[in-house]
Formats: structure tokens, C-alpha cells, sequence
């Protein structure tokens, strides 16, 4: 299914990944939203509480989820309470009773603030806006159950996980939408980095099925999708998907994703983003300078125009972020990094 939303043209438009190193959240959302004019993000904050890392965040009211917050500790548990759950899930999923799958408060406070604060712009409210879910797939391989088996090989659980997270992440686009005319949802798969290795034994069809499930939900609310993995996977299985964004990690990675030039043509032919992770998002590289950066960019573009893709193309169906969510850097240097990100794409409009 395609999105009723068409595929704009984002011209290097600067955009965030996720998480930050913040415990408040109205500061650094209205911030947020005054540096991203394009295309502002909602930030999610684990330092303020562990309910909002990454495999817990989306896990609220799904069967079977343990949530240790003593342990912090995550897992699913097939109970006679599973078993109870599981029959009015699976009712939820059919009738479609999106706001069954709503995130609170508790879980992701700085989506609310942001839902709260965006409409207050007026007529000043940005046209687009961005959100994330944790991608099926990994929290499938992520999560476990309480033998410590990941979900991906226990089947009913498994299928608790992508139909859970497919519901999850059109709840978030149905309310993204309710403040935005444009929508765009990012779906996290860090873990398709180890697809194809000895570790993962899931087959290549049902990871599609998996991160489809996720894009169709999605794009039933009008929003596009389309997966963020910070390091090197095999990129024609996302390619394979229905997605309309490629997020990936442009300061490393880059040339892994320049392999696949035929499916990427295709996929920017049809209006497709390539969004650029070329802030790198670790303490290990404090080069932030946005003309270095600005020159790297071109670098990494380059061998995507040698294998036959339209330089001007490249440019315009962009998106810049850092290179993975900032959450795990100082609140200093994080926003040392959304103000080398925004400079950069200014530098890099001027020029075009």
C-alpha cells in the first residue's frame, strides 16, 4: 500500500534519529522544533527514565511483556495471563482498534510534549514532521523470552512482536498526523546489521514480511516509513521493501549501500530519500566543523554518481541527521551536534 501522503522533496532538509542525553523535555523540545524547521523530530529520553529505551518503549500492553524495572529488564512470558491477553490482542489487530496500541506518557514523554507544544506554533507549524518506532525485526532478535530465547524463534511470540509493532507505529503516525499535514516514521532495525550471519537464523522472507508489516501500517495513516540501520547490512532486502526513506549510516557505511545501483535508481526514480547519518554521533570524533563535514558528504556521494546515479538527485531527494541517536553523548556535545547538522545543511542549500 502506498502512502496518501506523496513523496516530497526534502532538499537536504536536517532531521534527528532519536534519542537524546536530556531528562527534561519541554527545553530541548522547543528547541527542537526551533532549529528543524523542515522537519523536527520528537526526542526520546532514556537518561529520564529506562521505560524509554529502545526495546521498552514500545512494548506497553503488548501479551506476555515482563517489564523488570527493578532488574531493568525486559522479557515475554507465554503464562496462563499470556493466553488471556493474547485472544483480546489479536481482537484489537483485526478490528483495527488503533488507539488499543497508544503510548503513554510513562514511556515516551517527550512525544507528548512534543504533540503538546507543535500545534502552539501557529502559523509557524512546521508542514513536516518525524517520529520512530523500534523496528519488528530487531526487537524480535532483541527482546527475549524468560528462557532468554529472543521472540524471533518462538512463533506465537514472534507474531506478538510484528504484529505489535506494526500496530504501535500507526498509533504514532495517526498522531503525528493530527499536528502535521506530512508524516514520516522511522522504523529502528539496528539488528539487520547481523542478518546474513551465522548468528540469525530467520529467513530472508519473513524479515521483509516483517519490516512490510511495519511500512503498510504505516502508510494506512497516510505517513511515510522507512528504516534507520547504523552499520553495514544487505540492502537489498530493505530495498525489497515498500519503504519511501533510507536512513543509514553515511559517515562509515556508506559504500555498503553504493553496492546495490540498479535497486537504488529504481528507488530514487520513484521519489525515494536517502537520508545521510553523516554526523557521527560518538565521543570518539569531535570533528564537527560543518565545511569538513559538507566535504565528506560529497566524498561519500561520489561513488553513488559513478555507479550511474544522478548527482543533482542525490542532493535533492536528501535528508542529513547524525549518523545514530544522540542519547548516549553529553547534552553539551549533543547539541554541538544538532547545531553542526543544521549549519550543514544550510551550507549545503546555498550551494545548490
Amino acid at each position: 500500500m502506498e502512502p496518501t501522503t506523496p513523496r516530497p522533496i526534502f532538499a537536504a532538509a536536517p532531521t534527528l534519529v532519536g534519542s537524546f542525553p536530556h531528562t527534561h523535555p519541554q527545553r530541548l523540545v522547543d528547541r527542537i522544533l526551533d532549529r528543524f524547521a523542515d522537519l523536527p523530530a520528537w526526542p526520546q529520553l532514556p537518561a529520564r527514565d529506562w521505560l524509554e529505551s529502545m526495546y521498552v518503549q514500545y512494548s506497553e500492553r503488548l501479551p506476555g511483556a515482563v517489564i523488570d524495572r527493578p532488574g531493568q529488564r525486559i522479557y515475554f512470558r507465554c503464562d496462563d495471563a499470556f493466553y488471556a491477553q493474547l485472544e483480546e490482542f489479536y481482537e484489537a489487530v483485526v478490528a483495527e482498534d488503533v488507539e488499543r496500541f497508544a503510548i503513554s506518557e510513562d514511556y515516551a514523554l517527550g512525544l507528548h510534549q512534543f504533540l503538546d507544544r507543535v500545534p502552539r506554533l501557529g502559523a509557524n507549524r512546521p508542514k513536516w514532521v518525524k517520529g520512530q518506532v523500534t523496528g519488528p525485526f530487531s526487537f524480535a532478535m532483541t527482546v527475549t523470552d524468560d528462557n532468554k530465547r529472543a521472540l524471533a524463534y518462538n512463533p506465537e511470540l514472534y507474531e506478538v512482536a510484528v504484529q505489535g509493532i506494526a500496530m504501535k507505529a500507526r498509533w504514532l503516525a495517526r498522531k503525528l498526523r493530527q499536528v502535521a499535514e506530512g508524516v514520516l516514521v522511522a522504523i529502528d532495525e539496528p539488528y539487520l546489521c547481523s542478518f546474513g550471519s551465522a548468528f540469525v537464523n530467520v529467513p530472508r522472507n519473513d524479515v521483509i514480511a516483517a519490516i512490510d508489516g511495519a511500512v503498510t501500517a504505516i502508510h494506512k495513516e497516510g505517513a511515510l516509513a522507512g528504516p534507520h540501520c547504523c552499520g553495514n547490512t544487505d540492502w537489498s532486502l530493505v530495498l525489497a521493501t515498500g519503504v519511501d526513506v533510507i536512513n543509514f549510516d553515511a559517515w562509515e557505511f556508506s559504500q555498503g549501500l553504493s553496492l546495490y545501483p540498479a535497486e537504488l535508481i529504481s528507488f530514487l526514480e520513484k521519489g525515494g530519500t536517502l537520508s545521510w547519518g553523516i554526523i557521527p554521533a560518538s565521543r570518539s570524533n569531535d570533528n564537527l566543523d560543518p565545511r569538513a563535514l559538507l566535504d565528506t558528504l560529497d566524498r561519500r556521494i561520489q561513488p553513488f554518481v559513478a555507479k550511474g546515479m544522478d548527482r543533482g538527485l542525490l542532493y535533492r531527494q536528501a535528508l542529513l541527521t547524525p549518523t545514530c541517536g544522540l542519547g548516549t553523548e553529553t547534552e553539551e556535545r549533543a547539541e554541538g551536534a544538532v547545531d553542526a547538522l543544521v549549519e550543514l545543511s544550510s551550507l549545503l542549500r546555498e550551494r545548490e
